[in-house]
């Protein structure tokens, strides 16, 4: 009797042993397959995540361009609206600057406070600096080796339009008209907007640092240090997190536009286009940094989720796969 109650407990110590295996096995192959689906989920929603980034920093690159190309051909049309003035050409044939402060003051007033413009000035055609509205006390200084957008204007006879990088190296946008009289080009006329204002109003619609970045070999420019280097931020809406790119080389000039993570230790993106003066000379980028972080809580509570199944998820087989391990192997013993 004792020796078939030993093999008896033997038995069903087998028994449960096999059933917990087998139990053990299954719940193996679940929470596997569970964690390769949390893997290849999270991995998908990156992928989601960095395409979404890249549409929305590209939208918000076009923006500024689309801004900027807006603010030239805004300067153009003023420009040439006042270099087709008669009084206008008369003056300036003249070189009257009395008349040509009295004919500019008005327009010149109302675009600084409407539009912000801040350049305005009438240039005379052996390229001297006639008159500046917006600064009159400044005046008669050859700008033949220094403005080559008003140059390309004088000896063309044709308007131009674009970037222009001033004395100062500042960034703006310029238009510039040839000023006829009776078929003699007298001179030129000017109008110009700063790059700031377009770059806050461009952040205010899309939540994006901005920033004009200048290559000083590459612009023709003078200066540079240790800290800096080659590159000079000119304009930005977060001057401390573009010179903390720029020293820790994560935002070298680029000649097309690229889109990569900042890697700061933030969760940045930074998007850089090429910035070319009215010329086509490549002279810098525009540079656009945008944080995205309703993605990473996104991905965060993706993967709490997920995880969340795949444990829920394990504990249940272990369950029913043990009940039914058990009645299989129950029915064994009993037909046995």
């Amino acid at each position: 009797m004792s020796t078939n109650s030993g093999d008896a407990g033997s038995g069903r110590f087998r028994a449960l042993g096999s059933r917990a295996a087998l139990g053990a096995a299954a719940t193996l192959t679940i929470v596997a397959t569970l964690g390769a689906m949390l893997h290849l989920a999270v991995s998908a929603q990156r992928e989601i995540a960095r395409a979404d980034r890249e549409v929305r920093m590209r939208a918000a690159g076009q923006a500024l361009t689309s801004a900027i190309d807006q603010a030239g051909r805004f300067a153009l049309a003023q420009a040439e609206t006042v270099a087709r003035r008669p009084a206008v050409q008369k003056a300036l044939a003249a070189n009257d600057r009395a008349a040509l402060m009295e004919l500019s003051q008005g327009p010149w007033t109302y675009l600084k406070e409407q539009a912000g413009v801040t350049i305005y000035g009438f240039h005379s055609a052996d390229l001297r600096y006639l008159l500046r509205v917006h600064k009159p006390e400044s005046h008669g200084d050859d700008i033949s080796s220094l403005r080559p957008m008003a140059l390309a204007a004088n000896k063309t006879g044709r308007s131009q339009v674009g970037v222009e990088i001033g004395v100062s190296g500042l960034v703006g946008v310029r238009g510039i008209a040839p000023v006829r009289l009776a078929d003699q080009r007298i001179g030129t006329m000017e109008v110009g907007l700063d790059l700031q204002p377009i770059l806050d109003q461009v952040k205010a619609l899309t939540n994006a640092e901005l920033a004009v970045v200048l290559s000083r070999s590459l612009a023709g420019l003078s200066g540079g240090d240790a800290t800096t280097g080659d590159l000079l931020v000119t304009s930005t809406t977060n001057l401390s997190r573009f010179s903390a790119a720029i020293r820790g080389g994560r935002a070298p000039i680029a000649r097309e536009t690229e889109i990569a993570p900042l890697d700061d230790g933030g969760d940045g993106t930074l998007l850089r286009l090429p910035l070319v003066d009215f010329s086509g000379r490549l002279v810098g980028n525009l540079a656009l940094i945008a944080s995205f972080p309703e993605q990473a809580s996104q991905e965060q509570r993706l993967r709490t989720d997920l995880t969340v199944a795949a444990v829920v998820g394990g504990i249940v087989a272990f369950v029913v796969f043990s009940v039914i391990a058990f009645g299989v192997l129950r029915r064994r013993e009993e037909d046995a």
